[in-house]
């Protein structure tokens, strides 16, 4: 399976405004958005005439009403002149370099035979361009994901902070297209090869179709970290940067969004992070997804309704000395969990239902065991509260198995606990897993005392009591 890109010969349309000399009914879309993209731009209006035309070129039909977009430029982007004098041009003569950059006009998308890709920084921020005019195809899967950025463009935005932040990492990348305020220097964004600092996306699954938890009974717990935030953050501080792994709370569909869920929230503000929807079909649930390499640009706080920019992150990158950097080991483990919100809670535990629980270990084992560093494993990994916001996944027993799964990784587990609700939550994981340690509990004993749960009994409702009581009564 191909993502077609718009240098791909086999991509035609209607020449609508006489751009192409050509007699024939429909003619290569590389040639007439060649053509769009040749004209000067100078304004915020020149701009969304420009994304107008090549939405309709490409599709036939307007993709937003670009008010959003117009008021981002008009009222939170302070240098918008700036922007059309240097920025722009950069941004466009980078979206023309795609057919050196991706001379077969296509990218072959992951899959059990094909589990890698790695891409120049230069080649993923000229994806990012594309997505920001809306010139790629849709993708050849059936998906709920935006391909591009058209979302982010329309008035009447549900979470309108949240895709202020999301725009305003997306135009601090294309800044950073351009260094030096004559704007010949060269940019470290783009010059680094694909050895020296790849953007590597890969497709992690776990070669048997069970897991064997015989084969892990004797690992030990490893002291489970508590964080308390007082809001959601997506700082460095929480993102496992220094050898470690940041747990992104994914959709089947991976990619970016225009509300301020988790996934987004980390997606939105790394826009090298953003082409893997042109790449990655819908996860099995024997699959995640592991992306390395993506900086990010800004630092958000807060979730839903309530996302919002927090801050603009200074680029630590030395021109002479990739290794200086902090963000080419920045790894991000897109797991999905089960949608559990459409069982009636009060009868049942829908994460005790049958197969759930060994699938959400399963997923979270095959992701906290992909480190991608020869011969050691992930530093610590990041986490939170994994599956239990809209998915309605319960508390408690998704972080009994997020656990477990680390204990049979052999890695340290960090668990960020954010807002006023998670507090107390804090509280009670930090004392249940001290009690496990104390108690010299081992993996094999608590999924089995999971398993052995009913969804309909009493106990199921309070996981860290039943297993204390259980495992303690042996």
């Amino acid at each position: 399976m191909r993502f077609l890109l718009p240098n791909h010969p086999t991509l035609k349309c209607i020449d609508r405004f006489d751009l192409v000399s050509s007699d024939d009914l429909q003619v290569p879309f590389w040639a007439t958005l060649s053509a769009l993209l040749s004209h000067t731009i100078t304004s915020t209006s020149d701009l969304i005439d420009q994304l107008e035309s090549i939405s309709l070129t490409l599709r036939g039909a307007s993709n937003a009403d670009y008010g959003f977009l117009k008021e981002f430029f008009e009222e939170c982007w302070p240098s918008t002149e700036q922007f059309f004098e240097r920025v722009w041009p950069a941004a466009v003569k980078l979206a023309l370099e795609m057919p050196r950059l991706f001379p077969e006009g296509a990218i072959e998308c992951l899959s059990e035979k094909n589990p890698e890709l790695k891409f120049s920084r230069r080649q993923v921020a000229c994806l990012v361009v594309h997505q920001f005019l809306c010139s790629l195809p849709s993708q050849p899967w059936t998906s709920d994901s935006s391909v591009d950025f058209h979302i982010w463009f329309s008035s009447g935005q549900s979470c309108p902070r949240a895709v202020e932040a999301y725009l305003h990492a997306l135009f601090t990348h294309f800044e950073r297209l351009v260094d030096g305020d004559d704007g010949k220097s060269p940019s470290a964004l783009l010059a680094c090869s694909v050895t020296e600092w790849p953007i590597t996306f890969s497709l992690r699954s776990l070669p048997e179709s069970e897991i064997h938890l015989n084969d892990f009974y004797g690992n030990k717990f490893l002291p489970l970290k508590v964080t308390r935030l007082p809001e959601a953050s997506t700082d460095p501080c929480v993102l496992g940067l220094l050898g470690g792994a940041c747990v992104i709370s994914a959709n089947k569909n991976v990619g970016f969004g225009s509300s301020g869920t988790q996934e987004e929230t980390h997606v939105g503000s790394s826009p090298e992070a953003c082409p893997v929807v042109l790449m990655t079909p819908t996860l099995k649930d024997t699959q995640v997804l592991v992306l390395v390499g993506a900086e990010a640009m800004i630092s958000m706080t807060g979730y839903g309704r309530g996302a919002r920019l927090d801050k603009v992150l200074e680029s630590d990158y030395d021109y002479h000395s990739t290794a200086r950097s902090i963000w080419p080991r920045r790894t991000m483990l897109f797991m999905d969990a089960l949608e559990l919100d459409i069982f009636d809670a009060e009868d049942h535990v829908p994460d005790l239902l049958p197969g759930h629980v060994k699938r959400e270990l399963r997923k979270a084992y095959t992701a906290f065991s992909s480190s991608p560093h020869e011969c050691e494993g992930y530093a610590e990994i990041f986490t939170g509260l994994w599956g239990c916001g809209a998915f309605g996944g319960d508390w408690q027993i998704k972080t009994i198995i997020q656990w477990c799964a680390a204990a049979m990784s052999g890695v340290t587990l960090h668990f960020v606990c954010a807002g006023d609700q998670q507090q107390a939550f804090a509280t009670s994981l930090d004392e249940f897993t001290r009690f496990g340690l104390d108690s010299g509990w081992v993996v094999g004993d608590v999924p089995k005392t999971l398993l052995a749960l009913e969804p309909s009994s009493s106990d199921a409702k309070n996981t860290f009591a039943h297993i204390k009581s259980a495992l303690n009564s042996h």
